[in-house]
């Protein structure tokens, strides 16, 4: 008797670990959309925003965002069961407009939208809650002269520019750019790079994303701060309250306090080619 009661303690025992693994592991994308789904939606303009969100070579959505969201959803679920993530148009009102309409003419609304999207662009501030910054990139100068400390040392140096984001954030700063001997666009980063060790330019105006991941940088120093930074978010309905469980889902997801280790990081670095985030974020205190 005291043997069947130990093996049915131990069976007993070994199903409640396995129905507690079970309940975290990384939850299923729906197959059917019904009330107990979460859309997760991208604008039709972003569909291909990589790396945030793209179509992979096996035709499935991939993506920093579209991974984050994945890694997250039990800490962000409440009363959904399961995700979606769905286009809509590039004119659709978060938390408002239907995302997806079923055969039987229900419709259903996204509260979350993802890939991509950029604080003060645009009219988005008003138009949107935000969560805190979850990726930065911010735009700098790099050079080969380690003499060369600060954007005022720049005055009649030759400048090559490259990236979108780098050019609009030097047309920002027409006495910095106003003071240049001349500026150069570069559409490869590496040509940019030889370009600034031998000489042939003196200082490049880049953003991270460009040059962070970029080879045979040693020699070369940032000058101390930044030309421009663009933040990356997610988006919500105004004044929603749900930004605050998704700040706090990648909160604990980076602190090793809630996990046995910073799992945002490598995320991050995976899709980015380094740490692209600087997340900070307190939980308010009732």
């Amino acid at each position: 008797m005291k043997i069947a009661k130990k093996a049915f303690a131990l069976l007993l025992c070994a199903l409640l670990v396995a129905l507690t693994f079970a309940g975290c592991s990384k939850a299923e994308e729906a197959e059917e959309i019904t009330d107990e789904t979460l859309l997760i939606a991208y604008k039709k303009s972003n569909a291909n925003n990589a790396p945030f969100v793209y179509t992979d070579e096996n035709g499935e959505l991939a993506g920093f965002d579209v991974e984050l969201m994945e890694t997250i959803f039990n800490d962000i679920k409440n009363d959904y069961k399961n995700y979606k993530f769905i286009e809509v148009a590039d004119d659709y009102r978060i938390g408002e407009d239907a995302a997806y309409t079923d055969e039987d003419g229900n419709e259903y609304i996204a509260y979350l939208e993802i890939g991509g999207l950029t604080k003060d662009s645009g009219t988005f501030n008003e138009d949107y809650s935000m969560s805190e910054s979850i990726i930065d990139n911010s735009v700098i100068a790099v050079c080969a002269d380690s003499t060369v400390k600060s954007f005022a040392d720049l005055a009649g140096k030759k400048a090559g520019v490259i990236s979108l984001t780098a050019a609009n954030a030097l047309e920002k700063h027409a006495a910095l750019k106003n003071s240049l001997a001349a500026v150069s666009a570069y559409e490869d980063i590496q040509s940019a790079v030889s370009d600034l060790k031998s000489g042939q330019i003196d200082v490049l105006i880049t953003d991270e994303f460009t040059y962070c991941p970029a080879e045979n940088t040693d020699g070369l120093n940032v000058l101390d701060g930044v030309l421009d930074t663009v933040n990356y978010v997610y988006g919500f309905k105004k004044f929603d309250w749900y930004k605050d469980s998704i700040n706090t889902a990648v909160m604990e997801l980076q602190d090793p306090e809630y996990n046995d280790a910073d799992e945002l990081t490598p995320l991050v670095e995976k899709y980015f080619g380094y740490d692209a985030s600087n997340f900070t974020y307190t939980p308010k205190t009732k």
